[in-house]
């Protein structure tokens, strides 16, 4: 197939997205081991009276305690294959969807027309009709050993300071059933990145279907058991999820600028997985929490548009939103179209190089032994994109019919 290009100046003419819908959860515990449950779902927990400490909350304490994830994380899909199969085998057939991806990487092209400065390299394997989506492990350990070249201390505690602020902010029961003990001991936790809690998630852009894993910070209150719903309710438990954010304190119109781009993308990451709300850690520049606020996600697209500032005039003033939101619906639309779904022999590269060519997207067939690599057997990230398993299971599920 010959390159093909979307320009990031097109949007689509349709905003039709489908409320999105958790099919399934699973959880990842401390030794990196996945659990199809939400075992390690925490709720939102942080009265206005902690906010009083003496000195205030310290987002960087424990920080020479952090725990740091010793397992390499590129993005593989096999604990979204193992969701998506047990899901499959419940219900006794494929989920109907055109791709299967990670939230972060529809995110990523979501904000493209804001954030183009990154470059981008998705591989995309075919199966059952359906686009598997995962990102280039090549591109992102490039990335990353960039990325940590140039990190600073200062750098390293402000990416703390978010896991802490995570931390301190939930409980991993709902506060009810919290000890007192309990409740206080979460100031001392050591903190870190490896305990984690996803949603899967069904929803419609366009005409595109799309089946997105989607890690979830903590519940506002509690989470509804989609297995003990009454015939005819609708139960679903995004709508009690919440996104966890820190940043700096606004106090000048350049602060003010960097929180509104950061509100952007808090969005795009809520909106995409149906995530209702947003609440912001602001911290000064010794990373001591100083306030907290909560933002409605379907409020953020006229927040952004007012500004905070009030630096623009209403009239005329872009919605950053909606044209977010018009380029992926385009996007992705026409990525479904240009894939041909029947041929699972060959595989495709998606990408952004925006030193290459900054006004486009590129999609292109990759070479053979690019092809064979992903087709082969899983082996972590240096093997194939699908687990044998997942192969295995719907190799069984298509003799069914």
């Amino acid at each position: 197939m010959s390159l093909k290009l979307y320009p990031l100046s097109a949007v689509s003419q349709t905003t039709t997205v489908r409320q999105p819908k958790e099919l399934i959860c699973f959880s990842r515990d401390i030794e990196n081991k996945i659990h199809l449950d939400d075992s390690e779902l925490r709720y939102y927990y942080l009265p206005d009276h902690d906010l009083d400490t003496p000195g205030g909350i310290d987002l960087n304490a424990g920080y020479a305690h952090f725990k740091k994830n010793p397992k390499e994380d590129v993005g593989e899909l096999e604990s979204l294959l193992k969701a998506v199969e047990s899901y499959e085998k419940a219900v006794g057939k494929k989920i109907p969807v055109d791709i299967i991806t990670w939230r972060g990487l529809m995110r990523q092209l979501m904000m493209l027309p804001y954030e183009s400065r990154d470059k981008i390299v998705l591989n995309i394997v075919v199966l059952d009709n359906q686009l598997f989506i995962q990102s280039d492990v090549a591109t992102v350990r490039a990335s990353r050993t960039l990325q940590e070249s140039h990190q600073t201390e200062l750098n390293k505690k402000q990416m703390y300071s978010g896991y802490k602020f995570e931390t301190i902010a939930s409980l991993d029961k709902v506060w009810a059933k919290c000890s007192r003990k309990r409740v206080e001991k979460r100031f001392k936790h050591k903190v870190n990145n490896i305990e984690q809690y996803c949603s899967v998630v069904r929803t419609t852009f366009g005409t595109t279907k799309l089946l997105m894993g989607a890690e979830v910070d903590c519940a506002w209150d509690y989470k509804p058991d989609i297995h003990d719903v009454q015939e005819g309710s609708d139960i679903n438990p995004l709508n009690h999820y919440v996104e966890l954010k820190t940043t700096g304190v606004v106090n000048s119109p350049k602060t003010c600028e960097i929180f509104e781009s950061k509100l952007l993308r808090a969005w795009a990451q809520c909106f995409l997985v149906g995530i209702p709300k947003i609440i912001y850690g602001f911290r000064d520049k010794d990373l001591i929490l100083r306030s907290v606020e909560e933002f409605k996600t379907e409020e953020v697209p006229l927040v952004l548009k007012n500004g905070f500032a009030q630096k623009r005039e209403a009239t005329g003033a872009t919605n950053k939103c909606m044209h977010c939101l018009k380029f992926f619906i385009g996007l992705i639309n026409w990525l479904n179209e240009n894939i041909q779904k029947s041929d699972s022999t060959k595989t495709y590269r998606l990408e952004y190089d925006p030193i290459t060519n900054k006004n486009y997207v590129h999609l292109s067939e990759n070479d053979e032994q690019t092809t064979k690599k992903l087709l082969g057997k899983y082996e972590g990230p240096n093997g194939g994109m699908l687990t044998d398993e997942f192969r295995e299971w719907r190799r069984k599920l298509s003799e069914k019919k």
